[in-house]
């Protein structure tokens, strides 16, 4: 059910909705959400890692940091924008319940992880500008989805709602990531 939520499929996000197993599902995609950014994280800070002389820092204590870093970046992401998914949801006259709202946001930040490289300074080129901008616009839609489908907003109602979304994340984004990351 999850690849058919990342299609877009509008019947996977009816039939999410009302699963008894979606808070189940959220929850597991956030951790392989948070061990992929981990994973990212330590990819891009390869030479940083390797520069420690001591084994046990090189090859344990610091990627086990930066994969507890990616969990903790997944678990924050997810509270932060489904505060933002819910505020929206409330300011058009939505019922915002957010645990119905919540499964949901933990599985859209699955195209979220195409700007990982992009804001870990990984890949600062044409490649990673265009991956994040998939990542962003895919993210964009999976919300608009989900307001019109847990909230029974219309089409042109939940696109408001979630272009609304989009502007704070990406507000809230602006001001936590660190400025090198995007500039340098």
């Amino acid at each position: 059910m999850i690849l058919q939520l990342l299609t877009l499929r509008d019947s996977a996000f009816k039939n999410f909705s009302s699963s008894e197993k979606s808070h189940v599902q959220g929850g597991l995609v956030l951790l392989l959400t948070g061990l992929l950014y981990g994973s990212l994280l330590l990819i891009a800070n390869r030479s940083y890692i390797l520069s420690f002389e001591t084994p046990a820092l090189k090859w344990a204590i610091v990627p086990l940091i930066f994969m507890v870093s990616g969990l903790m970046m997944a678990w924050l992401t997810r509270i932060g924008l489904t505060l933002v998914v819910w505020a929206g949801a409330r300011g058009f006259g939505g019922e915002g319940v957010m645990g119905r709202i919540r499964p949901f946001v933990s599985i859209s930040l699955l195209p979220g992880l195409l700007a990982v490289p992009l804001l870990t300074g990984w890949q600062m080129n044409a490649l990673g500008i265009v991956l994040a901008t998939i990542g962003v616009f895919w993210m964009l839609i999976f919300h608009w989805k989900t307001l019109q489908t847990t909230q029974q907003f219309s089409k042109v109602k939940a696109g408001i709602a979630a272009i609304t979304v989009f502007v704070f994340f990406v507000s809230i984004y602006y001001l936590v990531v660190p400025t090198g990351a995007i500039t340098s």
